[in-house]
């Protein structure tokens, strides 16, 4: 009887949503008939925090700086860059969120979520944004996301252009497993959905051919490129930084390690006459950032950890590894690191939480940048990898099957799969101990990628362009 009435709350669920949408075309038609903006205007969807998703907050800022007018759409939460919340032509319209009790069944967690996102989705784009002449949508999520911008998209006679930087059935399947029906289903709706798209962008060149040969969408690849605030960080600044996130509590753990003397820090020290200069006491820094999902295994980097303590005690070394986000794994991390974290003598692992100014100087202060991101779908690539090279650094990462696109071993970072591999990488590319492993041809700072803007205008902006010419000269 349990699992019956289960079911029949899924469908009450999915007949729920049916209805909604009968009812979101309706009201479409309804507006169909707005006006569009003096300017041309583009609503920048993205169905998570906006202030974590930079790709679509540099996406806004490029649009902006060649005239448009942008609806930056998605949750509120983590403060927006300033290139965002300081441009006028860029508003940000934030989707009411509804909490679903955690008690439920997932499949009729997900059901519920769906309707109201559907919904508060469907509020912002019809009683909130001006008429969009195009609508650049981040994928994944796709449900309801692909679906309601596709209703609207044509009612109002817009584009709907998919941003692929993952696929949101392959995330699903880490939780279900990738036989489960809800899962089978979501391909289906993922792939229809991405089919009646207009135009599509993705990250990889592995997800251009995945996309046109087993979806039948064409793509663009437009790689991820380091806005220019990733950029190796002065010692004046990294002075000031490090003196603020300990005066804010936050390098706690690093207290048994601090000199006391007047004017010294652990990673930079200042004389009497205000010159600034690495301190002789000075750790490597490792950095990593995480949105503490299934698919970046950190446990791995706590299994590393003794073997990279011998070889740095080896080399009357230390080192301090940063890894900052929030998620739902991190305090299982931070309970296990604990436990640990006193046979560790030349090793501190501190967890934050930054702002993106900050999170680029700390960035921008640090040695060596760790990934170990491994895709649910095997073609994405973490965009973290991209700003640690903006930011000059060499970077050590979990190897899958597109990571060669952006990181290739033994020129600009190493490559690991196991935990040794990742134990000898970390040491050998902070110089404290020697394995067979090749000397960096690229030292950091020498990686060579345009930046966003460059990238952006070559090859986003002509495939804009030309809806949003298209889509002009009808209304004229």
């Amino acid at each position: 009887m349990i699992a019956w009435f289960l079911y029949a709350l899924q469908a009450a669920c999915l007949l729920g949503c049916a209805s909604l949408v009968l009812v979101v075309l309706l009201v479409c038609a309804y507006r169909s008939g707005v006006q569009a903006t003096d300017k041309p205007h583009v609503s920048v969807i993205v169905l998570g925090d906006i202030g974590r998703s930079p790709r679509m907050q540099y996406h806004a800022v490029s649009l902006a700086r060649h005239g448009c007018e942008v609806s930056l759409v998605g949750y509120a939460g983590a403060q927006p860059i300033m290139d965002v919340v300081s441009n006028p032509h860029i508003h940000i319209r934030h989707i009411a969120t509804v909490e679903i009790p955690p008690r439920l069944p997932f499949s009729i967690r997900a059901g519920l979520k769906a309707f109201f996102l559907l919904w508060g989705l469907a509020r912002v784009l019809l009683f909130q944004a001006p008429r969009s002449d195009v609508l650049l949508v981040q994928n994944p999520p796709a449900i309801p996301t692909l679906l309601v911008a596709r209703m609207v998209a044509s009612l109002q006679a817009a584009s709907l252009i998919i941003d692929f930087h993952n696929f949101g059935y392959s995330l699903l399947a880490l939780k279900l497993g990738p036989r489960h029906p809800l899962v089978q289903a979501h391909l289906v709706y993922e792939r229809v959905c991405s089919r009646m798209a207009n135009d599509a962008f993705c990250v990889t060149m592995q997800m251009q051919r995945r996309l046109a040969e087993q979806w039948r969408v064409a793509a663009v690849p437009l790689h991820d490129r380091p806005a220019a605030i990733f950029r190796p960080t002065g010692l004046d600044q990294q002075h000031r930084l490090f003196q603020r996130l300990r005066g804010d509590g936050l390098l706690g753990a690093l207290d048994g390690w601090w000199p006391q003397g007047e004017g010294e820090g652990l990673f930079t020290q200042i004389s009497s006459d205000g010159h600034v200069s690495r301190s002789p006491c000075r750790p490597h820094i490792v950095i990593s950032s995480t949105s503490w999902t299934p698919d970046e295994d950190f446990g791995q980097l706590l299994d590393a950890l003794p073997a990279l303590n011998s070889d740095l005690v080896k080399a009357a070394a230390r080192a301090v590894v940063v890894v900052t986000g929030k998620g739902d794994l991190q305090q299982q991390f931070e309970e296990r690191y604990s436990s640990m974290s006193k046979q560790l003598d030349a090793v501190r692992v501190l967890t934050l939480w930054l702002s993106f100014a900050d999170y680029a100087l700390l960035l921008g202060s640090a040695d060596l940048g760790l990934s170990l991101h491994t895709s649910s779908s095997g073609i994405d690539l973490p965009m973290k990898v991209v700003d640690m090279f903006g930011a000059g650094l060499p970077v050590c990462a979990r190897s899958f099957a597109a990571l060669p696109e952006l990181v290739r071993h033994g020129e600009n970072g190493f490559a690991f799969h196991s935990t040794e591999d990742l134990a000898q990488s970390l040491a050998h590319a902070l110089g404290v101990a020697s394995y067979n492993l090749p000397q960096l041809k690229s030292t950091a700072g020498e990686q060579k990628l345009n930046g966003w803007d460059a990238n952006w205008d070559s090859v986003a902006w002509p495939l804009l362009s030309k809806h949003l010419n298209r889509l002009r000269r009808k209304t004229e």
